[in-house]
């Protein structure tokens, strides 16, 4: 983690340095900005260093956190370049980026609303959509008309695929619409208040207000995500690390300073703003530095704080609880199942060959045994699939062990948002698990649906009944778990038995997003 996190570090210094860079060409080839651009060049460096904050935020590597700062450069970049339109080259490599915009762009807003996890026909429209990225830049040095179609080819695949998943998906993007609507329209007063005050002074002077809308868009989409991402990371208590509030307010005065300074002085608009990009290039120098220090210490980079907790400590209890079963499933699998496998190899090597089949049969099923609950503590959930699709693959070893009929019905629209998934796919795991070691059932069906920001789990078998009452669940450590686990959730379930035959289990679990992407990006 430590060395992923410097070469981001690095990366985003060499981005700065070549900005500097791309600035003294421009200003040493004598390139002229009107005054009516600095509005333009207050907001590319606020989205550059933005896009340097999430990098420097971003400790524990996230993937979806990684594009967003990926995109927020690449924007930059090409409303940069835009604004040298007089430049023929300059203007040139700004259009030669726009199908790089736009592929990032659909990319992050799929991981984002997925938050990273598979969903039916993933693979296949991304792919669609590198290739058609890739045919845009070899077309660019091709010829132009064909880039041009391309390109429009890209939009309107883009477009389509986008509406077809929102329509397939309709309940998930509505669910983090709803769950995110504070964050929303905060956002939307922060950045349209000002904007609007702007344009409403400047309405009659048409240099001063062009190209805002698309500037308005972006920093409004930006803004969005960065408060919805970063919205329940506190800061830390730190006296030299001032709070957001005061942050901004000392960048609106050092942007104010600077331009009182450069009126006064009557600099121009590119000196101003090279001027500023190489403080930030000696910020990012200095950053850079300490994490080479700590690296070469053998130090740990400071990882980001984790997100705060929802509804009265829920959602830290479910962290700390995951950390640990996840910390457990390391040390069974790095300590203890490695020492069984060298013990297994060192018997084969026996002289009496009884005792070392006997000794190789026990350790086979101790192997086993800990491979279980290793799956039971933290079961292994791939990206890859959906999380339909890992839930009947965890259903599907327990079915070869036990040789058991188990049944799962689940749409494979039905989306689990974090932290929820690996709990409610343990609370499966352990109900089906208990029917078959309690109940000695010899069916087992499992029911899951989503509905109205709610999780409905249903576990039924054909064994010979549990009793519900207080004395025999406690009984029963397997579903005491359940039970602490589903309180922890703010959940409820329902037990109903029937002597010889069966169980019917229901677990009603609510579903609450504000939080969600909080954990996302601190787990």
């Amino acid at each position: 983690m430590q060395r992923n996190y410097l070469k981001r570090e690095i990366l985003i210094f060499f981005n700065q340095f070549l900005l500097v860079a791309f600035l003294c060409g421009m200003s040493s080839g004598g390139a002229l900005l009107p005054g009516a651009h600095a509005l333009h060049f207050t907001l590319l460096t606020a989205l550059f260093w933005n896009a340097y904050s999430i990098v420097d935020r971003n400790a524990r590597g996230n993937a979806v956190l990684s594009q967003f700062a990926a995109l927020m450069v690449l924007f930059s970049w090409h409303f940069l370049l835009g604004l040298f339109d007089a430049h023929q080259a300059v203007w040139a490599l700004s259009v030669f980026l726009l199908p790089f915009c736009f592929f990032q762009l659909v990319n992050f807003a799929q991981a984002f609303l997925f938050q990273g996890s598979a969903y039916r026909g993933k693979k296949a429209f991304l792919a669609a959509l590198r290739l058609l990225c890739l045919a845009c830049a070899i077309a660019f040095f091709l010829d132009s008309r064909t880039f041009f179609l391309l390109y429009y080819a890209q939009l309107s695949f883009s477009l389509v695929g986008c509406i077809f998943l929102s329509a397939a998906h309709r309940k998930r993007i509505w669910f983090v619409l709803r769950s995110q609507k504070k964050q929303l329209l905060s956002s939307a007063l922060f950045v349209l208040l000002p904007f609007s005050g702007y344009a409403a002074l400047f309405f009659k002077q048409e240099s001063r207000v062009e190209q805002l809308g698309l500037y308005l868009i972006a920093i409004l989409a930006f803004v969005s995500i960065y408060r919805i991402f970063f919205r329940a990371v506190p800061r830390e208590e730190n006296i030299a690390v001032p709070g957001r509030r005061t942050a901004a307010v000392f960048f609106l005065l050092c942007i104010l300073s600077l331009s009182l300074a450069a009126w006064i002085a009557r600099l121009p608009v590119l000196t101003v703003f090279l001027v500023v990009h190489l403080i930030v290039l000696w910020i990012l120098l200095y950053r850079l530095i300490l994490c080479f220090d700590a690296s070469r210490s053998q130090g740990s980079i400071p990882p980001q704080k984790k997100p705060s907790d929802f509804y009265e400590g829920v959602l830290t209890s479910i962290r700390r609880e995951e950390a640990l079963r996840q910390d457990f499933s390391n040390y069974l699998h790095d300590e203890i199942l490695q020492d069984l496998l060298s013990m297994k190899n060192l018997i084969r090597k026996a002289s009496q060959p009884d005792v070392g089949r006997l000794l190789e049969e026990t350790l086979q099923k101790l192997t086993a045994s800990i491979r279980s609950q290793m799956q039971f503590y933290h079961p292994a959930f791939s990206n890859a699939l959906t999380f339909r699709e890992n839930l009947q693959a965890a259903l599907d070893s327990i079915q070869r062990e036990s040789g058991t009929v188990l049944s799962l019905d689940c749409a494979d629209t039905v989306f689990l948002i974090e932290p929820y998934a690996m709990p409610v796919c343990r609370i499966a795991k352990e109900l089906v698990q208990n029917a078959l070691k309690h109940a000695h059932a010899s069916q087992v069906i499992v029911k899951l649906q989503q509905e109205n920001d709610e999780v409905f789990l249903q576990v039924k078998d054909d064994g010979i009944g549990l009793f519900a009452s207080t004395d025999d669940l406690r009984a029963h450590r397997g579903l005491a778990s359940v039970r602490e686990q589903v309180g922890l959730l703010q959940g409820s379930i329902s037990i109903r038995a029937v002597p010889k035959k069966g169980t019917n289990i229901s677990i009603t679990i609510p579903m609450k997003g504000e939080e969600s992407y909080a954990h996302f990006i601190g787990r």
